[in-house]
């Protein structure tokens, strides 16, 4: 858990057992959840963990930059922000998938019919390679 609270340190984060244990979990796990399932994975083995509390949590690292916010379909989903990637969805199995390969660079907008731009996020989105093989 040391691993953990340094990097809650670094961005500023109070490191709470509660904070520390929802992040391990969406860095060790590379199933991108959504704060639903991270709730439903915790609940019976983390003592005083809520709803509230793993919403509360997923948005301050997700503010602070510790994770990353992946909007999907069904969910807004979490991944831990190792370093630039991109995500391929599935939209058979709903899973995330990480992308390391190269894509076409997004271009940089700051303003689009008046409105800021303050995040653009690339999202492949298809039917994974398990599905096709189905």
């Amino acid at each position: 858990m040391k691993k953990y609270e340094e990097i809650l340190k670094k961005h500023g984060i109070r490191p709470t057992f509660q904070r520390l244990t929802i992040l391990k979990l969406i860095y060790e796990r590379k199933e991108h959840p959504s704060a639903d399932e991270i709730y439903e994975l915790l609940k019976n083995t983390t003592p005083a963990i809520s709803r509230a509390t793993v919403f509360n949590t997923v948005n301050l690292l997700s503010e602070k930059g510790v994770i990353e916010e992946i909007i999907t379909p069904g969910a807004i989903r979490y991944d831990y922000f190792y370093n630039e990637h991109h995500h391929f969805y599935c939209e058979k199995c709903g899973k995330v998938f990480d992308i390391e390969e190269n894509l076409p660079d997004i271009p940089k907008i700051e303003y689009i019919e008046g409105h800021k731009i303050t995040k653009i996020q690339y999202l492949l989105t298809g039917i994974c390679k398990d599905c096709l093989k189905k």
